[in-house]
């Protein structure tokens, strides 16, 4: 291992995973959660909450497209950066993960494809593919094509993205070292996948609520009250596909409440992760 940014360890084997060992428990095994980070942010995002989480063993990837990971292809799909994800999870002997907007998104596409392999799937603020878009977003999107196609890949594109509205980034504004790491995050973002075809190509297959319904792993869903309307919505409409699965609200939280309200949001975590049943021992 080598040291990566933010003074995570970055595995030899690609640059696109980041890891934080627990610090506090000495047990010989923990809970290894997996995070998935949300549309141009990266794995280096998750410092704050994993300090409020200092008995599990975590691991956040970059997606493709995302971060130091590799481009965004022709051919790729939700389903294939679920299988990306199931990789490097089965690769670290994920018991956990956690999903941040798009990044819940794609850790739901990966509970469908291997219903049973996580033990817990902390979806926070996730959109379904299939399920209501947010106008302003959807906006947002077809401005920074416009950009990217007519000025081309610059600072420009992140200012815009990160602009409100659309309300992704609403409320992350009031805590500037974190703005600041985001602002960091979305600048080194892969921008020029915006002037190809490949993103309008990847969502074409619907999240069925018959297929969240076969996911075998406990389901918590994160939203802040004060977040998107059409999140709010996908949220309830997950928790409605799949019998088990919960719903919390994080009172005062927008879109990205899982990085600005981190202490509630690893609270109900953990309590998620010691309601699991115990990890098997060999």
């Amino acid at each position: 291992m080598q040291t990566g940014m933010n003074g995570l360890k970055t595995y030899a084997r690609g640059s696109d995973l980041r890891h934080q060992p627990c610090r506090s428990n000495g047990a010989p095994q923990t809970r290894r959660v997996l995070w998935i980070h949300g549309y141009t942010l990266n794995g280096s995002i998750w410092n704050d909450i994993w300090q409020e989480l200092p008995e599990y063993d975590h691991f956040a990837l970059d997606l493709p497209g995302h971060g130091r990971a590799r481009r965004l292809t022709e051919g790729d799909s939700a389903a294939t950066l679920a299988d990306h994800v199931l990789g490097v999870a089965r690769t670290v002997n994920a018991t956990d993960l956690v999903g941040l907007s798009f990044g819940g998104t794609i850790g739901l596409q990966a509970a469908i494809q291997a219903p049973d392999f996580f033990d817990n799937v902390v979806l926070s603020a996730p959109g379904l593919i299939g399920g209501p878009e947010d106008p302003g977003a959807a906006t947002c999107n077809q401005d920074l094509i416009a950009m990217a196609r007519e000025r081309g890949i610059g600072p420009w594109l992140t200012e815009r993205w990160m602009s409100v509205p659309p309300e992704i980034f609403a409320g992350v504004s009031q805590n500037t070292a974190l703005w600041q790491r985001l602002q960091q995050a979305v600048s080194a973002h892969q921008w020029d996948v915006l002037t190809s075809p490949i993103l309008a190509q990847m969502f074409t297959e619907p999240q069925k609520p018959r297929s969240i319904a076969r996911i075998r792993s406990r389901i918590s869903i994160l939203s802040g009250d004060r977040d998107m309307a059409s999140f709010l919505r996908c949220a309830e409409l997950i928790r409605r596909a799949q019998s088990s699965a919960r719903r919390f609200m994080i009172i005062g939280g927008c879109h990205l409440c899982l990085l600005t309200h981190t202490s509630q949001c690893a609270q109900l975590i953990d309590a998620q992760f010691r309601e699991a049943p115990k990890i098997a021992t060999n």
